[in-house]
């Protein structure tokens, strides 16, 4: 069979699962692209992924994000037509539509990099079991009318070998003001999703902060410095929310 000038065949099992990655995690970079798929399948080596990644950017499904000299390798997005495709092939979000008018902001770069930098770590190690991206969270309760769940950053479940067990996900890269954290906690206390909570932040400083801000919140809350958590993982030292302000490791605040 041949095909008309400027058709691209996609392979289900390789192309589509490296667009719907990329497209979930709003903005990665190639290193975390290899990883998440090396480790998930179905590529067996970086060469690989290499290959496809260009050839589907060649194709204007996806593109390089600019980010200066904040990050030093490249970043890449879904572009309208990827998001088409993937419509197509019956892997639409309604989060995230082809009508998009901008698939992702400058301001969300940096978050989605770091949020896949951790998942990417769990991946690596072994021990996540399963994970929705923000995308994927926020398509679910506007699917479901989930007028009391929270569009939390990630959900993931994590195994420590014997056990399983699910929590919420949160990056706080920046801090909000005093009044911002005040609707968080009404948020949070209203929210029925999850009782378990990691915030993860890259700053000691807004890590206390949201310690005393959410302190009197009814769920089980921790919350790390997130080089730290993508280094240890279960082994991190958490702060928690409890009466004591006790710090454990992440391994005993999840499994306890």
């Amino acid at each position: 069979m041949r095909y008309r000038r400027g058709f691209i065949a996609l392979s289900d099992d390789r192309d589509i699962p490296m667009l719907v990655t990329i497209r979930n995690a709003r903005a990665i970079t190639c290193d975390q692209i290899c990883a998440l798929l090396l480790n998930n399948g179905p590529e067996s080596c970086r060469r690989s992924v290499h290959w496809r990644l260009a050839r589907l950017e060649q194709n204007g499904l996806v593109e390089r994000i600019d980010c200066g000299r904040l990050l030093p390798e490249p970043v890449f997005a879904i572009t309208r037509s990827g998001l088409e495709l993937l419509e197509l092939r019956g892997h639409a979000l309604v989060s995230l539509p082809s009508t998009t008018k901008e698939i992702v902001r400058r301001s969300q770069v940096l978050h989605s990099v770091e949020l896949a930098g951790i998942c990417t770590a769990l991946t690596t190690a072994h021990v996540l079991t399963s994970w929705q991206w923000e995308l994927e969270v926020l398509s679910q309760n506007l699917v479901y009318g989930g007028r009391c769940a929270k569009d939390f950053d990630a959900l993931a479940e994590v195994s420590d070998g014997n056990r399983v067990r699910g929590f919420a996900i949160e990056f706080e890269r920046t801090a909000k003001g005093s009044a911002r954290y005040g609707d968080l906690r009404k948020v949070l206390s209203a929210d029925n999703s999850v009782d378990t909570i990691l915030y993860l932040t890259p700053d000691p400083s807004i890590l206390y902060l949201l310690a005393a801000e959410l302190r009197a919140v009814d769920k089980r809350i921790g919350f790390a410095l997130s080089r730290a958590f993508r280094s240890s993982l279960l082994s991190t030292n958490v702060l928690t929310n409890a009466s004591a302000n006790d710090v454990v490791t992440f391994r005993e605040f999840l499994f306890g």
